[in-house]
């Protein structure tokens, strides 16, 4: 499985926000790189504050000339803000079938937030599109926590259907990854997810030793106690 998280911590796979990868001159130390439109601006605003109307060439411009191992997708998670779910369906459509066709973007499934039914359905369409990149992302679970009905149905389903060889799962909880991991391995599909919520202490340990929340000094350590338990889970 390949983990995806922030530049503060030595990891070969970088989850950057669009932003500061325009100002980034190296990616050298990196195997892949996931650049994230920076969603959380959602909860403010329906529209990202970096794109305007006239804008929109650039961006096709900019995604087809990315470097082989850069990624992006450019999707409206619906968790971020439920008062405009149906505009962020239309986008988040919109924009898979416009650039599916180049190689470094990740089309993204979004649905009904917790909602098994929309998913089925909104998969369903994404999964029939002949995506270039080979990746079919997964968005709206970062905010399920546990591992829910939601997810015991609608992530086999993803798994057991998918007609493409890579399935990326964003801000996936650690609760739920031991059993999508599973999911990957029983269908023979590569997983990847990103995450930032090993900042949390994952072990008594870590809690005993700083307390909840980890710092500026002691970042790395509570990554690689992260990544330790995630990978007991093989």
């Amino acid at each position: 499985m390949k983990f995806f998280t922030d530049k503060t911590v030595i990891n070969d796979y970088l989850l950057v926000k669009i932003k500061d990868y325009w100002k980034m001159k190296d990616f050298s130390r990196w195997k892949e790189v996931f650049i994230d439109p920076g969603v959380w601006e959602l909860t403010k605003d329906v529209e990202y504050s970096w794109v305007t109307k006239s804008s929109y060439v650039f961006m096709e411009e900019w995604i087809k000339n990315l470097p082989d191992n850069h990624y992006f997708s450019w999707d409206y998670p619906c968790d971020m803000n439920i008062f405009h779910t149906d505009y962020f369906l239309d986008k988040s459509w919109s924009n898979a079938i416009r650039y599916a066709k180049y190689p470094h973007y990740i089309v993204t499934v979004q649905s009904k937030f917790n909602n098994y039914m929309s998913f089925v359905e909104w998969f369903d369409k994404y999964n029939a599109l002949e995506i270039k990149s080979r990746i079919m992302g997964l968005g709206n679970i970062c905010r399920i926590l546990q591992k829910t009905q939601y997810i015991k149905h609608a992530l086999p389903y993803a798994f057991k259907n998918c007609n493409h060889p890579r399935i990326h799962v964003y801000g996936l909880a650690f609760k739920n990854i031991e059993f999508t991991m599973k999911l990957a391995s029983h269908y023979g599909i590569e997983l990847s997810i990103d995450s930032t919520k090993w900042t949390r202490a994952c072990t008594v340990a870590l809690k005993n030793k700083y307390n909840i929340n980890c710092n500026g000094k002691n970042r790395q350590e509570f990554f690689d106690e992260y990544l330790k338990k995630v990978n007991s889970f093989k």
